[in-house]
């Protein structure tokens, strides 16, 4: 058996799992997570709404350190960091680089961040939730 990471909610966790049983327990949490993921899967389907792209040019203008209205590798690598995403090793930073920087010329602009956020954003944003939930003890 796993050992998972004792957290804040560990004992809520533990007295659920006398009262429903294991089984019942992990139905539930299974389908907590798989609502969770929904829910950020419906959050990443925003960014063509006005909303979305809102909140896409907010982290665009976050990301964008030094001004010049693009994002450098470094400037990537620093704002996914700031996001949490502290799994993303140098290689995926240059692999996320790569496939975003479409025109080849070094330099993330708007548009070419706009249509990479969105997936490295729910690809992310779940590993985020699964590893937070993890520290907060829910996987006791």
């Amino acid at each position: 058996s796993t050992t998972h990471q004792e957290g804040i909610f560990s004992p809520v966790v533990k007295a659920a799992k006398i009262v429903l049983g294991e089984k019942t327990l992990n139905k539930v949490r299974a389908k907590g997570i798989s609502l969770h993921s929904q829910v950020i899967g419906d959050f990443v389907a925003t960014a063509d709404t006005p909303f979305g792209k809102a909140a896409l040019r907010r982290l665009f203008t976050l990301s964008d350190k030094d001004g010049n209205g693009t994002i450098d590798k470094e400037e990537l690598r620093e704002a996914l960091t700031v996001l949490g995403f502290k799994w993303i090793k140098d290689k995926q930073v240059e692999g996320i680089f790569t496939r975003a920087d479409t025109d080849g010329n070094g330099a993330i602009d708007y548009e070419e961040w706009c249509a990479e956020a969105p997936r490295t954003l729910r690809t992310n944003l779940i590993k985020l939730a699964k590893t937070n939930g993890g520290e907060l003890g829910f996987l006791v």
